[in-house]
């Protein structure tokens, strides 16, 4: 196998020429110093970060980029991510009145490990628990792929190999206001360590400025749990209901994204929606009793409302969102997720994956896309004009 180095400044890139194996796609993988490895937690077990993509680099710039459509298995492959996982009993140390220690082998709490490593995934689990290998997770991702749906976006494991993920992209996005592009994915991910079952979910990015939108709005499924099914023709239901699901959610959401658009909002409304999404019940009752907002907030919380109020205004693609030059609920449900997506502070790349995919910052997303896409539970908080003014 031929390769060729090429030093950028900060990482080597390495072209790799599959001559060796014919249906073997080409990549570039992305190696970077030893000494910015040690600032994120993609999986890199193998001595090589666990993170495949297609075409351009991920958020990280880590790991392989292909130019050619990848299978799942090529995926899980390629990004090092087609382990085997087993289960075992734990072992329990029992000091006795004597002194001695003695070690029980337990009946009901098991843990799971990658055998590549010996690194434990979970440790927590209990006697029913049934280890799923990711070649047998993501079985159900071909025959979404056999359908010319969707293609392989990226691929990767993230903390120590716990949870392994998919992310397609689908082949029909969606337009509000004539022009703005939301492309569909779809993120299938499963655990090895008993936190979640495989889970497809849909992921809505807005082209202009790669926000991530959310699909849980009302009479929407944001994402479905897939049973695992040993059979092709059990499999081609499942993908079928996940196929389902993004066709039955592209029509809702086109409405309500362009309900969004159509909805001008005055600066009083935008201090009110973005108190909804981000101030506590305890903190919207003190600006009911006309509190302002020093009085009642932290000088984080006034710093990340400044941030949103100023993306709201300045942002990249918040001009696109203004009717006739005013600003609207699609304004304002984008001020929340490009601060999520371009301003947030994570104090790593894993950090980053975690909120997004799992966390904090994928629920901020969900809860501020329900209250823009049904305004009547956005509280009313002020009189007072959402600008710098008001959190001096």
């Amino acid at each position: 196998m031929k390769k060729q180095m090429k030093f950028t400044g900060d990482c080597w890139l390495k072209i790799i020429k599959p001559e060796k194996f014919k249906n073997k796609p080409e990549a570039t993988r992305i190696n970077k110093t030893a000494s910015n490895n040690m600032a994120h937690m993609i999986d890199n077990s193998k001595g090589f970060n666990a993170f495949v993509a297609y075409g351009t680099p991920g958020w990280h710039g880590l790991g392989k980029v292909f130019q050619t459509e990848l299978t799942a298995q090529q995926a899980l492959i390629e990004s090092g991510n087609d382990f085997t996982v087993l289960k075992m009993p734990n072992t329990h140390h029992i000091l006795t009145v004597e002194g001695q220690e003695i070690e029980t082998v337990s009946d009901s709490s098991f843990f799971t490990y990658r055998t590549d490593t010996n690194a434990i995934l979970g440790d927590k689990l209990g006697k029913v628990y049934e280890v799923l290998q990711n070649s047998e997770a993501f079985a159900i991702v071909d025959e979404i792929l056999q359908k010319g749906r969707a293609r392989i976006e990226t691929a990767g494991a993230l903390d120590g190999g716990k949870k392994v993920f998919v992310c397609l992209k689908i082949d029909k996005s969606l337009t509000v206001k004539n022009d703005d592009t939301i492309n569909q994915y779809l993120l299938i991910v499963s655990s090895h360590d008993g936190s979640m079952s495989i889970t497809a979910t849909e992921t809505p990015v807005r082209v202009v400025c790669n926000n991530t939108l959310t699909a849980a709005l009302r009479g929407a499924k944001g994402a479905i749990k897939i049973r695992h099914t040993p059979t092709a023709s059990d499999r081609l239901k499942e993908a079928m209901k996940v196929l389902n699901m993004l066709d039955d959610n592209a029509d809702i959401l086109t409405e309500q994204f362009n309900k969004m658009a159509e909805t001008v909002i005055s600066g009083p409304q935008m201090f009110d929606y973005f108190g909804s999404v981000f101030c506590t019940p305890e903190e919207i009752k003190e600006f009911q009793q006309g509190k302002r907002a020093q009085q009642v907030l932290s000088t984080q919380k006034q710093n990340i409302l400044r941030d949103v109020d100023r993306f709201a205004l300045t942002g990249v693609g918040q001009k696109e969102t203004l009717l006739n030059g005013n600003p609207t609920l699609w304004t304002a449900y984008n001020a929340v997720t490009g601060y999520v997506a371009h301003k947030r502070k994570f104090t790593s790349a894993n950090d980053r994956a975690n909120s997004m995919l799992f966390g904090s910052s994928a629920d901020l997303i969900k809860d501020a896309g329900i209250l823009a896409a049904e305004p009547a539970k956005i509280q009313k908080l002020t009189k007072i004009s959402f600008d710098n003014s008001s959190l001096n």
